[in-house]
């Protein structure tokens, strides 16, 4: 069982208008978390890209989206992102003109960190929940 430190939850509109408020709420609690900034910085890119996917494939069937952000063990940073469409997001092997550097962006970033992606299903709202687990300790370069 995981012991979580700390732990905030908060809805975005899934409009463009709101993926700058996800940025910047990501930013705020983190940066009270006293999380190191430059994993703050890939955090709220993170946060950033899965609100706009959100934005961009999901808003039809969810009007928004919610944020997680979490700190287990002290260790991990949790990033969680849920909305109420069933489609599960799959990352193309490289950025496409058409779309896609979101998730290949994030998967980047996750990689980089020697963390790791997981996608649930949501019980609940009948869509799903992207969740990403960063070592508190990494700082990008």
């Amino acid at each position: 069982m995981s012991s979580i430190a700390m732990h905030h939850d908060f809805q975005v509109i899934s409009t463009p208008e709101h993926v700058p408020v996800a940025r910047r709420e990501t930013a705020k609690v983190l940066a009270d978390w006293s999380v190191a900034e430059q994993l703050v910085d890939s955090a709220c890119l993170i946060i950033s890209e899965l609100v706009t996917n959100v934005v961009r494939h999901a808003a039809l069937l969810s009007p928004t989206a919610t944020v997680t952000l979490a700190v287990e063990e002290q260790t991990v940073l949790v990033l969680a992102v849920s909305d109420a469409h069933p489609l599960k997001p799959k990352p193309l092997l490289a950025a496409h003109d058409l779309g896609g550097r979101g998730l290949f962006l994030v998967d980047a970033l996750v990689g980089e960190a020697d963390g790791r992606v997981e996608v649930f299903p949501d019980t609940v709202t009948g869509g799903k929940r992207i969740v990403i687990h960063l070592p508190l300790a990494f700082v990008p370069a």
